[in-house]
């Protein structure tokens, strides 16, 4: 059954402008991802790889040629299909993280979930796609995965703030300030409307995410708060990297900074 934020969420993501800005991307997000993708490498080359929240396809170029068993999913219809016509040689079904009963137990060495996937579900969801995370990987596999810095700067951020936006010459600065003001009306109404949904708790914040002009809801995380819960769940975190500049982030560590982690965690047998 989908939840509130589910509806919220999807609905957001079949429309153009944020396929759009999900192709704004054609690489890697950012540092760390880059930082984990090449921690993990050597790691998970060659084994079965489980690809969480494909999207619009970015990950499949940078984990298919890794292996031979490789499979992608997402939960929305109409990304599986732009996926499957961008990658007609990879394996891209339709699967949610937090119920996967179409993959086999104790197989793949790597499993991803990208791009802040795992924070479009609630708290209580996602103890669900770790523990289905859990059963599908094999002893000792690996799972990555970013998730948005409860005490990051981005909670913190309204959408009456204003940023000035980059641009190569004063035309195009002109151009796309002039749309953000445009934009600022909408955006406040977006807010207000999702403000409602909001929730927190012991390490988390559910609460509106700037992203796509304000209409994602999302599950923001203390790195305290994420090492516990993936320790409950049988998994022993192995490294965590910052998004920008892509560093090694520790627990007591100052992550005022940070907008979101990249985590490498590894499967423990119970």
């Amino acid at each position: 059954m989908l939840t509130t934020q589910d509806m919220i969420n999807q609905l957001t993501w079949t429309t153009p402008g944020a396929i759009r800005e999900l192709d704004y991307n054609s690489d890697y997000t950012d540092a760390g991802e880059r930082a984990a993708l090449a921690f993990v490498r050597n790691d998970i080359t060659g084994t079965p790889i489980l690809d969480i929240g494909v999207g619009t396809g970015r990950t499949i170029g940078l984990l298919k040629p890794l292996s031979s068993d490789y499979r992608g999913i997402d939960y929305l219809q109409s990304m599986v299909e732009l996926s499957r016509r961008r990658y007609p040689d990879a394996t891209i079904e339709l699967g949610d993280a937090r119920n996967l009963p179409e993959m086999p137990a104790d197989h793949f060495g790597f499993v991803q979930f990208s791009y802040n996937g795992i924070d479009s579900v609630s708290a209580q969801d996602r103890k669900q796609v770790l523990a289905n995370v859990y059963r599908v990987l094999v002893n000792n596999g690996l799972f990555l995965f970013s998730t948005l810095n409860m005490n990051g700067p981005i909670p913190k951020q309204r959408p009456w703030h204003m940023f000035l936006p980059q641009a190569p010459d004063p035309l195009r600065f002109a151009v796309r300030f002039a749309r953000m003001l445009l934009w600022k009306p909408v955006e406040v109404l977006r807010w207000y409307k999702l403000r409602k949904h909001q929730e927190s708790g012991a390490g988390f914040l559910v609460a509106p995410l700037p992203a796509h002009h304000w209409s994602i809801l999302a599950h923001y995380t203390s790195i305290e708060r994420q090492v516990d819960e993936l320790e409950q769940n049988g998994f022993a975190v192995v490294c965590i990297f910052s998004s920008e500049p892509g560093n090694v982030v520790l627990p007591g560590d100052d992550t005022s900074g940070i907008d979101y982690f990249h985590v490498v965690a590894r499967k423990l047998r119970m």
